[in-house]
């Protein structure tokens, strides 16, 4: 039982270190990738300011897209669901094999 316990308390205290590791490099990792993004874009520093919140669209523009976007719901709940006839291959063409010791001879 004391054994039980005392194993118990050293796994909890390796796992709590993984995990600040873990931690750590997930850290590290994120600012590899910061500093290639900043490479790539021939920065030594991410631009001053915050990114704000994306400009609201206009009103005409968000009908627009509304009434597209309802109109083509419309018009797929009205078309005809296709026959399955429709799909397949309306002509039979046949080959006839001949067997391989037929040409033989």
């Amino acid at each position: 039982s004391v054994l039980f316990l005392a194993t118990l308390a050293t796994a909890r205290a390796l796992s709590s270190c993984r995990t600040l590791d873990l931690e750590a490099a997930r850290l590290k990792r994120i600012e590899a990738v910061r500093g290639q993004i900043l490479s790539k874009l021939r920065l030594t520093a991410p631009p001053p300011g915050e990114p704000g919140p994306a400009p609201a669209l206009p009103e005409e523009v968000r009908a627009l897209y509304n009434s597209t976007r309802d109109l083509l719901r419309q018009r797929a709940r009205s078309r005809q669901p296709e026959e399955p006839q429709d799909y397949y291959a309306k002509e039979l063409l046949r080959f006839p094999m001949e067997s391989p010791g037929d040409g033989e001879g």
